[in-house]
């Protein structure tokens, strides 16, 4: 039954955005809010922040690497809108930050995300960090747990755009084509200084 309704939850979560005024692509929706701050670790060991992609755009997928299902499928249809970005692959800087910081190290982190694309920065932060991050951005997360001892989590399936200010612009339409957010994207960074 919990499984039944964190479905349900994940299928309210994923959502397909219509355009956005001014004639922006349906792949991307432009939001205006709040600046996003963090400090984490990043899987190559450096401590970064927002502050050190400051001038570039940096799209945010959350995630764990114990992950049977959502993850993968999301990193790889990243890498995908990656590859057919082109030039403007340059403007961005693609994140997977683990919402499991207990069980995902940085070495775990580095060989994830090299599964994907080389462009893809993982990070892990502590639990109240991430718990701040994921909650500003209105990431849905519920932890499962499973007979045997371990966990899962459902969670939300959506990539975060940060503009290069640190600004949330919105979020891209999770199950769209590949091609197809490349396109909005390359369009939306068209129209951006």
């Amino acid at each position: 039954m919990r499984r039944f309704i964190a479905a349900i939850f994940l299928t309210i979560a994923v959502y397909t955005f219509v355009a956005a005024p001014g004639g922006r692509s349906s792949a991307v929706a432009q939001i205006s809010g709040e600046t996003i701050r963090f400090s984490m670790s990043a899987h190559d060991g450096r401590q970064v922040s927002e502050a050190d992609f400051q001038g570039r755009y940096v799209l945010i997928q959350f995630g764990y690497t114990w992950c049977p299902d959502v993850c993968p499928m999301e990193l790889a249809l990243l890498a995908e809108v990656l590859d057919e970005l082109g030039p403007a692959v340059e403007r961005l800087q693609p994140l997977f930050i683990s919402f499991d910081p207990g069980r995902d190290s940085a070495t775990m982190l580095a060989d994830y995300v090299s599964n994907f694309h080389p462009t893809i920065l993982g990070l892990s932060g502590t639990q109240t960090e991430t718990d701040r991050l994921l909650k500003s951005l209105g990431v849905i997360l519920i932890r499962e747990k499973e007979s045997n001892g371990n966990y899962t989590f459902a969670h939300s399936a959506r990539t975060y755009l940060i503009g290069p200010d640190s600004d949330f612009r919105g979020s891209i339409e999770s199950l769209a084509p590949p091609e197809k957010v490349a396109a909005g994207l390359v369009k939306f960074l068209s129209t951006e200084p």
